[in-house]
């Protein structure tokens, strides 16, 4: 079997606070890929300004395989992500997020991955993080390739950097989708229930996705004691699943209230302190 045998969909959300320029980015990131994907279903989160509607408008002449889906309200990130995943046509479902840029190569190595490890139904990738300017990066997000590895990780750490993963769209249907817990991610417990319901898991040891992390990634959508408040239950999900014992969770439990409770320079410092460069 070889590895275009295995047919995908992008799921590509976007929300009325998206950069166009960037989502322009994200999308010739998409265009210019040496595998390119069966389709992009861009989902729409509620009404877009006119610029991202312009850029995508000129996108859907260009790329016949996008495939534009429009949510009449915003919902947020997971219902826009549980939308885009029923919308999909194809087995497997490859995530991207409207200001990040894949490298050229990285769905022809994630399928080439995929083709040598058939056990497998979650794959990522590392990440290489920047915040204006692409040949200045700030840090590498390295994580475990394993599945034994990723396991150990996990009762730590998220365990997959979001934006690059790879998944199967059956996995996704029988464990529920994505819950909402009214942050940013709302990933970490789904990779809960991939990794505690027998699910095989890997990671690509290479970097595969520019992620940007600009001053508007510390702000205050990612603080504030509502965010924490949403994040403990999410912590409370994954003590509850049995990926967190009682010393994990006293872990996270503290390290979410020092990220979300402290200025954003502490933050920020916090933040790099836990990155591993290159």
């Amino acid at each position: 079997m070889k590895s275009t045998s295995l047919n995908f969909s992008v799921i590509l959300p976007v929300y009325k606070g998206d950069n166009a320029n960037f989502l322009d980015e994200a999308l010739e990131s998409l265009a210019q890929q040496t595998r390119p994907a069966n389709e992009i279903v861009v989902l729409q989160d509620g009404p877009i300004t006119k610029a991202l509607e312009k850029v995508l408008e000129a996108w859907q002449k260009k790329l016949p395989n996008l495939n534009w889906q429009e949510l009449e309200k915003n919902q947020g990130l997971s219902a826009a992500l549980n939308a885009g995943i029923k919308a999909a046509k194809y087995p497997w479902l490859a995530r991207m997020d409207a200001d990040d840029i894949c490298e050229p190569t990285r769905f022809e190595k994630q399928l080439a991955y995929l083709q040598q490890h058939s056990e497998i139904d979650i794959l990522g990738a590392w990440i290489t993080e920047f915040e204006t300017d692409i040949r200045q990066p700030s840090a590498i997000r390295k994580l475990p390739e394993t599945h034994a590895e990723i396991m150990r990780y996990a009762r730590w750490r998220c365990p997959f950097n979001h934006m690059t993963v790879m998944y199967k769209k059956v996995a996704l249907e029988n464990l529920g989708y994505y819950k909402n817990y009214g942050a940013v991610g709302d990933d970490y417990e789904l990779w809960a229930r991939f990794l505690m319901n027998g699910y095989q898991a890997a990671n690509i040891q290479e970097s595969l996705v520019w992620a940007r992390t600009g001053k508007d990634f510390f702000s205050h959508r990612r603080r504030g004691i509502q965010y924490f408040k949403n994040e403990v239950r999410e912590i409370n999900d994954l003590y509850r699943l049995g990926l967190l014992n009682p010393v994990h969770y006293l872990f996270h439990f503290t390290v979410k209230a020092l990220v979300r409770l402290s200025p954003p320079a502490m933050v920020r410092l916090i933040y790099k302190g836990i990155r591993k460069t290159s």
